[in-house]
């Protein structure tokens, strides 16, 4: 069986599809991974200027390295794209009466097919660093979107079986002002996202040598490629304040909403992480496990934000609903 049924009627979240979301959001990780390995190691033209074919051929030679990553970036992709298709569909086929599965779902599959559209004009044309930039964010809104869609799964099995856990937290009381300092700061979170994605992309990691200063100055201003990188470590620096004034204002509800207060004790956890993994690697010299190890922190600390996010909403049993509104409905009479 890949469900079982409780006395009350409900129905838990198919074993199998819980955890072949696992599998799909681990498979989003991998992509995202290996797309910034591609682009570090200048892999991307691994492949010549054909796609789908890799140097015109379905199986390349692979003698090279750059070949290597570049073949083995797009296998992955298709392989992981496909994987994370079957999990929506499946999810949207037994669950799609749920507002969440809905929404991730067809968030995970839109920015899908728009980062394999971006991944494959970037082969074809070469597309200026901005536009470059926005494919790292395009492919975390993808991861979100599956793994958002896979954390629902989990919650909705904890709640049929009555335990007090995610989905019991959403329907609890939440001031206003600490509901959009999360939102909003899930926002700024994705803008610091993308002007680190530039600074990338326009090769300016190196500009600001040292750290915490930049060229061994506290105001370097902000022309070129100094001000490009100057400007994301005050974002970044930003970020980390954010971070801390949620978790203060968090503590005083640590009781009432648990959920919230452990996510904003990671995330702090994880801004402080990814602000280190950022200064060994301008201290390594953009060295490759350095970077690496910053955009796979980054990946994290963008899923738990958008947990913590995804909390800040209340949850609509549309089931019980529409049991109650049947419950309700009169019963017609023949005379």
């Amino acid at each position: 069986m890949n469900h079982v049924q409780l006395s009350d009627g409900k129905v838990k979240p198919a074993r199998y599809l819980k955890w072949f979301g696992v599998f799909s959001s681990i498979g989003m990780f991998i992509i995202n991974f290996i797309g910034f390995l591609d682009t570090q190691t200048n892999s991307a033209e691994g492949c010549g200027p054909d796609w789908p074919l890799c140097n015109g051929q379905v199986l390349p030679s692979l003698d090279n390295t750059h070949v290597i990553i570049e073949f083995m970036h797009r296998f992955l992709v298709g392989f992981f794209a496909i994987i994370a298709v079957i999990f929506v569909v499946w999810a949207l086929a037994k669950y799609r009466h749920f507002r969440e599965v809905r929404i991730f779902s067809w968030l995970a599959v839109g920015f899908i097919v728009i980062q394999s559209a971006l991944g494959a004009l970037a082969v074809v044309f070469v597309n200026p660093p901005e536009v470059l930039a926005l494919h790292l964010g395009f492919g975390l809104l993808a991861m979100g979107g599956v793994g958002l869609l896979t954390i629902f799964l989990f919650q909705y099995d904890r709640h049929v079986c009555g335990e007090n856990a995610g989905l019991f937290y959403r329907n609890q009381p939440l001031p206003k002002t600490l509901l959009h300092l999360i939102r909003w700061t899930w926002v700024y979170m994705f803008g610091a996202i993308y002007l680190g994605s530039d600074v990338a992309f326009h090769n300016a990691g190196t500009a600001c040598s040292g750290w915490p200063l930049c060229n061994g100055e506290v105001f370097p201003g902000f022309s070129g490629n100094v001000g490009l990188v100057f400007s994301h470590r005050l974002v970044a620096v930003g970020f980390a304040f954010l971070s801390l004034w949620l978790l203060i204002s968090l503590r005083r509800m640590k009781e009432e909403r648990r959920d919230l207060y452990a996510g904003s004790q990671t995330l702090f956890v994880m801004i402080i992480l990814q602000i280190l993994s950022g200064a060994w690697v301008v201290l390594s010299h953009l060295n490759l496990n350095a970077d690496l190890l910053h955009v796979s922190l980054l990946m994290i600390l963008f899923m738990v934000l958008s947990y913590l996010t995804l909390q800040t909403f209340p949850f609509h049993n549309v089931s019980m609903q529409s049991k109650s509104v049947r419950a309700k409905k009169p019963v017609a009479t023949h005379r």
